[in-house]
């Protein structure tokens, strides 16, 4: 039993409606009618947060849920960062559940927890755990859960620790191997599991003829066949489907409503047996190599990550340079995933081949690092590259004000590699999101403007952080450089994202 057990196995995730910015009506009115449709065939598990689909996500929810009586059951997040106190806590959930215009919910969801460090943090004394506690205690929530990208080592720690009732994992047949610990931890705790990225991230329908073997004879599509070699796993009570039109919500439900010949155990042993044939030039995941690396580099993590340039690039973050793409799908992985942000571009390996001895693939593990940590180099993914970017931004510039576009998480993220990098910063800061939900509310100790409020507040600079939307946002605040005020781009031409 789970507290996962009375929801339909496809669940509803909100951040890819089709909305395109706060003011897009219609984009608004058929997420609506994406919203009524699922819970007319019977999905009752949405996942949602007060950034998904340009801020949107939960103005779309208040709307849907006024127009039925069809009973759900939908998360509130706050993340460790954002939100630090038990009474941050209280306040984000307070601005989501006015948001959606209800009086409470099924699930706490603790968001986005990167490492076991993070997690010993969010539950110190006052932290969000505690507001939490007390959310629950108050009969607004009914369950504290949590997502996560941290290792599956870490993972299994914080379910070991018992302080939570379900998690949200990312979870494909691309990863399975390496998530098994985690799933096997989940059914001794008797932990709900929820699964995002069911897909791999769009690599899976985008390499479908690769990921063929994973079809039976009554799977009508290589999509219904990842989605149900997912739910076939014992451990695994919902999986996410993130849809922007009925279309394909409707195509996620056939996944399980359509006839499925094959009992659950065959299909996972059928499928398990393949993937270790099938995929030949593939990491596995079997952690043979993983021992006595004179360097200790985390190898069976990189070259997990490395599988991921085999496939044809499925398009993420409004980019489509197939070049990028594989980059970002690359490093989504190492970063995202496995928690790994390298400190620098240069290669540890000293190509003594012991990794290359144990594997069991034959796998070409010293030119994949060579080829990695050259890319490291490309995109700016590490920590030195970061460190560079800020100090160009920043040194010599004498700032006083710097607003930061948008607010939230990531904005966040980057002010703590400041601080890591360069202690506490010497300007003021400015949060500046178009969301007409988030004016005027806080994100940890700053108070979110409206970018019509730039005028008003003149900083020095603004700062674009987004790099989904950069430049979106760019382009919308572009009059502002007649005011003498700066305007950065956080990212350059080849970089992948510095927050997942």
């Amino acid at each position: 039993m789970s507290i996962y057990d009375k929801y339909y196995p496809l669940g509803l995730g909100t951040a890819r409606f089709p909305i395109s910015n706060p003011n897009d009506e219609t984009g608004i009115e058929e997420s609506v009618k994406l919203v009524l449709c699922a819970l007319e065939h019977g999905v009752n598990y949405i996942d949602t947060s007060y950034i998904y689909s340009a801020g949107m996500a939960q103005t779309v929810l208040r709307h849907a849920f006024a127009q039925t009586n069809r009973s759900y059951g939908v998360t509130l997040k706050v993340q460790y960062g954002q939100d630090k106190t038990a009474d941050d806590a209280f306040k984000r959930v307070e601005l989501q559940l006015g948001m959606m215009g209800i009086e409470r919910a099924a699930f706490f969801v603790v968001w986005t927890i990167m490492s076991y460090d993070e997690f010993e943090k969010i539950t110190q004394k006052g932290g969000i755990y505690d507001g939490a506690l007390k959310l629950k205690d108050e009969g607004i929530v009914d369950h504290i859960c949590f997502s996560t990208h941290a290792a599956p080592a870490d993972i299994v720690r914080i379910i070991e620790s018992d302080a939570f009732e379900g998690v949200t994992i990312s979870y494909s047949p691309i990863n399975s191997t390496s998530m098994q610990p985690v799933l096997n931890a989940a059914l001794k705790h008797n932990i709900g599991v929820v699964v995002m990225n069911p897909l791999g991230g769009g690599l899976i329908p985008q390499n479908s003829n690769y990921f063929s073997f994973l079809r039976n004879e009554s799977d009508k599509s290589t999509v219904h066949a990842a989605l149900r070699y997912e739910a076939a796993q014992p451990a695994i009570n919902i999986i996410l489907s993130g849809c922007a039109s009925q279309e394909q919500l409707k195509d996620s439900l056939r996944a399980f409503s359509d006839e499925n010949t094959e009992p659950d155990y065959k299909r996972v042993e059928r499928v398990n047996v393949k993937l270790k044939s099938a995929l030949p030039a593939f990491c596995t995941g079997c952690r043979y190599c993983a021992d006595n690396c004179p360097k200790s580099i985390q190898i069976p993590e990189f070259m997990q990550s490395y599988n991921m340039l085999q496939f044809e690039p499925s398009r993420l973050y409004n980019h489509e340079d197939p070049e990028l793409l594989k980059n970002i799908h690359l490093f989504r992985r190492l970063v995202f995933d496995f928690g790994i942000l390298p400190e620098n571009s240069e290669n540890p390996c000293v190509r003594c081949g012991q990794c290359e001895m144990k594997c069991t693939q034959k796998l070409s593990i010293c030119d994949a690092l060579d080829d990695i940590y050259s890319r490291i180099e490309l995109t700016g993914c590490s920590k030195d590259a970061k460190k560079a970017r800020l100090s160009e931004i920043f040194d010599g510039k004498n700032y006083n004000k710097v607003g930061f576009y948008p607010s939230g998480g990531y904005s966040n993220a980057v002010l703590n590699f400041y601080r890591e990098f360069f202690g506490e910063p010497e300007f003021e800061i400015l949060m500046f999101n178009s969301s007409p939900h988030l004016r005027g509310s806080m994100v940890g100790e700053y108070i979110i403007h409206s970018p019509y409020e730039i005028a008003e507040l003149v900083p020095d600079a603004i700062l674009v952080t987004s790099y989904q939307h950069g430049a979106a946002i760019f382009d919308s605040i572009k009059q502002y450089s007649d005011y003498g005020i700066d305007l950065l781009n956080l990212h350059k031409t080849n970089d992948v994202p510095w927050v997942w």
